[in-house]
């Protein structure tokens, strides 16, 4: 099954407010980068054409992996909780060196003990690499409201995917990574602004952070003010970069 497919990222036609966009620009160019969850290779490809990295993916769907390595991508098909999966990534990194940076995308809330894999995963960074890693809230507004009317329904995608095995705020998941020996570095989150308008008629309009940036001179920083404030409410995912506590100088 095909889930997650892009033939090809155009960065520059990435919205401000574009999880990928985010994400990306926190991998630095030329790095050595292990992509956990590559899918079909789509953002893998990008980091190795558009920023000269050096990548190699991992991907639990072998038909996705297929078509990453048609891509002329390296890619190693399994779970990255799994023993044999880690122990083919020690080997690798036995033989080209340890990741600059790891990039996991929408994949730890897919893990049934991700406190267990983020521990994993630090025996292969280099001194001073960077993991970045985004997940979905299960705070956002939409969310809130669907609980407080008695609703909880799977789908095939977004915050109530049926494949998640563990949901994280904000908050919580910063909790988790420093429990598991991390500090963060940097942060980002996108966001959908509540609007009632958008509640009863699907029609987005005069939501607070439109009016914000409408106001002369001052409206974006105003509208920046008011996400930043509530983002818990209104963050529709998150990223943060973050740096294994022994490699911190």
């Amino acid at each position: 099954m095909i889930k997650y497919h892009q033939d090809r990222i155009d960065f520059t036609s990435l919205h401000q407010n574009n999880i990928d966009r985010i994400q990306l620009e926190m991998i630095p160019a030329k790095s050595h980068v292990l992509e956990i969850g590559c899918a079909t290779g789509y953002m893998t490809e990008y980091l190795a054409r558009d920023k000269q990295c050096r990548v190699l993916g991992v991907e639990p769907v072998e038909e996705q992996a297929e078509l990453a390595r048609k891509r002329g991508l390296e890619v190693i098909t399994g779970l990255i909780d799994s023993q044999e999966t880690q122990e083919q990534l020690f080997a690798y990194t036995n033989e080209h060196g340890l990741f600059e940076t790891i990039f996991m995308s929408q994949v730890i809330e897919h893990i049934a003990d991700p406190a267990a894999t983020l521990h994993a995963l630090k025996r292969l960074l280099a001194p001073d690499g960077y993991l970045v890693i985004s997940t979905c809230s299960i705070v956002h507004w939409k969310s809130r409201l669907q609980i407080l009317l008695g609703r909880w329904e799977y789908e095939d995608y977004g915050i109530y995917d049926r494949t998640h095995l563990r949901f994280f705020t904000i908050n919580s998941f910063r909790r988790l990574l420093e429990e598991s020996g991390y500090t963060v570095v940097d942060f980002g989150y996108t966001f959908e602004d509540i609007c009632p308008f958008k509640i009863l008629f699907d029609t987005r309009i005069l939501a607070p952070s439109d009016l914000l940036r409408l106001i002369p001179f001052v409206g974006m920083r105003l509208r920046r003010a008011y996400t930043d404030l509530c983002k818990n409410f209104l963050a529709t995912q998150f990223v943060y970069k973050a740096q294994p506590v022994q490699h911190l100088r």
